[in-house]
């Protein structure tokens, strides 16, 4: 560790000669916040790539990193964000990953970032412990208020300003597509399309499931979430690394590091990576999700 992902300078050094590199902040302790922009001649709409919101989940920046190595994508202008936490995966690094998975997944002040996003529709907190605590000691706590971290409040500036027509948010390591919070049939029938052109594109013929159901979920404060419904976006979590793929590696896997990333991520980030572009390039068939008069309305305060 970190071999074989690279460290922060060492991607860092990378981003330059992968499209247009932008600061568009800077976290806790710092450190830059980047994004690269890689432009389509002609092209009106964004497309966004996240990853390394939890500082623990490497697999998921180095999938980001292949997915601008491959350049433009046609009809669309691409936006990747490698690394939404880097104060989070400095920290994973310097502790080889041997801290508890709560320490290593949150940031610089000990919030789970990918919790601090507004709960559209004035939604309250639920009491389900994955989606969202207010117990600092939680690993999902999810700060003092929505978008109270930099990296956070930095991340939505950025988004705004840009309005993406879709977004791939990667993670690991469930080997899983999670889609943003929807009721609607149409927003409901459109992620299963999307979920099926990323099992496509992986071209593995047994790809990622699709992790959600169309009543008795909730809003947890994540990004793809107040992606789709605030910015009228269409979001996907994408957890690269199946639980099967971890557990066949588990008795090599002696430090949490090692439960969400695999020792040879070559073969998921190639296969990752094509079905992310797959998942963003359907998404430019899609007509934006549709606006919603409640859909703007946004819990300032938990």
């Amino acid at each position: 560790m970190p071999a074989p992902y690279p460290t922060l300078p060492e991607i860092d050094d990378q981003l330059g000669a992968l499209g247009d590199l932008q600061t568009y902040g800077t976290s806790v302790e710092g450190r830059p916040l980047l994004a690269v922009h890689v432009p389509c001649p002609g092209a009106e709409r964004t497309v966004v790539v996240t990853a390394g919101i939890h500082g623990i989940e490497h697999v998921g920046v180095a999938v980001a990193l292949e997915v601008l190595r491959r350049g433009p994508l046609d009809g669309a202008n691409l936006l990747v964000c490698p690394v939404l936490n880097p104060d989070g995966y400095a920290h994973t690094v310097a502790t080889e990953g041997r801290e508890a998975v709560s320490a290593l997944r949150k940031n610089a002040r000990g919030v789970d970032l990918n919790r601090n996003f507004p709960l559209p529709y004035g939604a309250t907190p639920s009491w389900i412990p994955t989606a969202g605590s207010l117990d600092p000691q939680s690993p999902t706590y999810r700060g003092q208020s929505p978008l109270s971290e930099p990296e956070t409040h930095a991340l939505a500036e950025l988004l705004e300003q840009v309005r993406p027509w879709a977004s791939a948010n990667l993670h690991s390591f469930m080997g899983t597509l999670i889609a943003a919070r929807v009721w609607h049939g149409s927003d409901w029938r459109a992620y299963t399309e999307l979920c099926r052109a990323f099992r496509a594109g992986q071209g593995t013929g047994l790809g990622y499931p699709r992790l959600g159901t169309p009543i008795g979920d909730v809003f947890t404060g994540e990004l793809e979430d107040w992606q789709h419904h605030v910015l009228r976006c269409w979001g996907v979590c994408v957890e690269a690394f199946s639980v099967a793929e971890s557990l066949r590696q588990h008795v090599r896997a002696p430090t949490p590091f090692w439960r969400f990333n695999p020792r040879e991520p070559e073969p998921v980030v190639q296969r990752d990576a094509s079905g992310v572009r797959a998942l963003l390039a359907h998404a430019l068939t899609l007509p934006r999700p549709p606006e919603r008069s409640e859909a703007t309305r946004v819990r300032t305060a938990w």
